[in-house]
């Protein structure tokens, strides 16, 4: 009976080993458009209300600022490259783009699976902070660290972006 538990507990150790995986790197690189806006209004209650933008409706938020103030839903266009979020685009006749504003910003990374971190910069003398839920291949999930537009006893407005890539 000893050695059937034994054997039993030995194959029960091997048998319960966690599946190691690789935190995934980012490639936030390329064009996006913002094809979704889901936001969500939690009071400091149990109770939470969300409103969903879909593609060509026109999210305005007045207690935001840039860029989250106002964004047309399936025609507002963002660009990263390495170190730099693009914003406000102008086509050029020749075929260019023209951005027309330009900001560094920098990735805060937690080097896990399950958070891959924040995208951070600078706006006007104030911080803009996405976390980042998702970086596939051709898209792009953001969402915005709160924000509390009657103070901090009023509702906390959580703000989350769908992306979908359009361009190198």
């Amino acid at each position: 009976m000893k050695k059937l538990l034994l054997l039993l507990l030995v194959l029960v150790s091997l048998n319960s080993c966690e599946v190691y995986q690789e935190p995934s790197s980012l490639s936030l690189s390329g064009e996006y458009v913002i094809d979704k806006i889901t936001m969500l209004s939690t009071e400091n209650t149990t109770n939470s209300s969300g409103t969903i933008y879909n593609m060509g409706t026109h999210y305005v938020n007045p207690y935001d600022i840039l860029p989250m103030d106002d964004i047309w839903v399936g025609f507002t266009r963002w660009h990263f490259d390495y170190s730099v979020i693009s914003l406000y685009p102008i086509q050029q006749g020749n075929g260019t783009t023209f951005w027309q504003r330009q900001y560094f910003y920098s990735v805060i990374r937690n080097y896990n699976v399950y958070d891959l971190g924040y995208v951070q910069f600078y706006v006007n003398g104030s911080v803009r902070t996405f976390k980042i839920l998702d970086d596939g291949l051709e898209s792009l999930t953001l969402q915005t660290t709160g924000l509390w537009p009657y103070s901090n006893m009023g509702p906390n407005q959580i703000v989350t972006l769908h992306l979908t890539r359009i361009g190198p």
